[in-house]
């Protein structure tokens, strides 16, 4: 997908039922986890990850607000609540999920338990994590998310426009073509694309 930059998500912030099992012996490796916060506290928190030093990232979209006077402004409008992906090794999550603002970090109820009867942690896989934060820095229409999954659509790639180079599947809904990005473990980000716009992969 050579129309996709390096860094998707240039529009918005992101540097960079525990304990659950973790997902490598490796120290050094990083991996998206999704820690639940409390509601209306997701962006003060990840300023408050992002001054530890942290990767953090809030699903979230700019829109236009109006007031009755007629003023404008922009504002930051959380699709995912009370939900944070947090990139961290296994030492760093450990230590995060101590902090008084992290309730604790999502496990992975499709997968089997460990012999203790614990799930392991949810880990969403980079390249999501990309295309995610690709469509909802770039996306002309509203990003909805709904929790539900879709099945299995058409494999398409948007061939003009903002999303030029993306790749996702389709499915319509009420008439209209829509396309989304499946999280493995949350559900499925989605916009409004226009037919002529898509092909298919």
């Amino acid at each position: 997908m050579s129309d996709m930059p390096e860094n998707p998500d240039s529009c918005a912030a992101t540097r960079g039922v525990d304990d659950a099992v973790g997902v490598s012996e490796e120290p050094e490796q990083l991996f998206w986890y999704v820690a639940v916060v409390n509601r209306n506290s997701e962006k003060l928190i990840r300023e408050k990850l992002l001054q530890k030093g942290y990767e953090a990232y809030v699903a979230s979209q700019m829109e236009e607000h109006v007031w009755a006077n007629g003023r404008k402004k922009k504002v930051e409008h959380v699709l995912i609540s009370a939900r944070i992906f947090i990139r961290l090794t296994e030492e760093e999550r450990r230590e995060v999920v101590r902090l008084p603002y992290i309730s604790y970090f999502l496990t992975d109820k499709a997968r089997s338990t460990n012999e203790f009867g614990v799930h392991p942690l949810a880990v969403i896989p980079d390249r999501e994590m990309q295309m995610l934060r690709f469509m909802l820095c770039n996306a002309d229409s509203p990003v909805d998310f709904v929790s539900t999954q879709f099945r299995a659509g058409d494999r398409i790639r948007i061939v003009r426009g903002a999303l030029k180079g993306f790749e996702g599947e389709v499915t319509r809904l009420s008439g209209e073509t829509y396309i989304f990005v499946r999280l493995s473990v949350l559900g499925s980000a989605l916009t409004r694309v226009l037919p002529q716009d898509i092909e298919v992969v």
